[in-house]
């Protein structure tokens, strides 16, 4: 049984689907649900995709896409646009290696990047040709035809704060890991996560883009009140 909202001017819609508890079982077992969205009747248009299953209790990656485990170039605005829009996507040298591993430990992943909800196509491609584990994707809602479009490249960091708030508060018995680059503001957006969830996060892994090392000065202000155990800046 599935009920919907109505979608929105972007075509984008949110539904809850209720499936049995012998279903939910066998499908959790698996860890994704198959579905297929079908038109109107007498439509042949049909749309397959597959929802993530998550467990109560367990650990969870959240993961930052862009500079994190794809090569985007986000500091540069010409070579972000080219990364984004043009080049062949660019996994980042042994993240895809370090996440099936801790995937196969037990671990499930939710994907966060600002990229819009049009370029999941794209990225879940290179998702399966670079051997990044499957997980849930949350993009940013944009329509072409509105000015959100003008302001692509003009996202506020801090705009992913929510999104990530609300994976942690779905799943409040389960323990996460962020990972994330140590461009833009990212990890000051982590450090306040962990503030907010400090019982929920249980580390905070920064890809080091900027040169700035565990005792940059910057890591240590950002980092003061966050036990010293409880993060990584890592180059490999």
């Amino acid at each position: 049984q599935v009920t919907s909202d109505a979608s929105g001017p972007n075509g984008l819609f949110r539904a809850t689907a209720t499936i049995s508890a012998g279903d939910a079982d066998r499908y959790q077992r698996a860890g994704r649900l198959p579905l297929e969205l079908a038109g109107p009747s007498g439509e042949r248009r049909r749309s397959e995709g597959h929802a993530q299953l998550v467990g109560a209790r367990g650990v969870s990656v959240i993961s930052d896409i862009d500079d994190t485990v794809k090569i985007s170039n986000v500091r540069d605005r010409r070579a972000l646009m080219a990364n984004t829009f043009l080049n062949p996507f660019e996994a980042i040298p042994g993240m895809a290696r370090a996440y099936a591993a801790w995937a196969e430990g037990g671990a499930v992943f939710h994907y966060i990047s600002s990229s819009p909800w049009q370029l999941y196509s794209a990225l879940s491609q290179f998702f399966a040709e670079s051997g990044l584990p499957a997980g849930s994707f949350h993009l940013r809602e944009i329509g072409l035809g509105d000015r959100s479009f003008l302001d692509l490249f003009d996202t506020p960091a801090d705009a992913k704060v929510p999104t990530i708030a609300e994976i942690i508060r779905r799943w409040p018995q389960r323990r996460f890991v962020l990972v994330v680059d140590s461009g833009e503001q990212a990890p000051e957006i982590y450090a306040r996560i962990y503030r907010e969830f400090p019982g929920n996060v249980l580390h905070i892994f920064i890809r080091n883009v900027t040169d700035e090392g565990d005792a940059a000065p910057r890591h240590r202000e950002v980092f003061a009140d966050v036990p010293r155990e409880r993060w990584t800046v890592f180059t490999d």
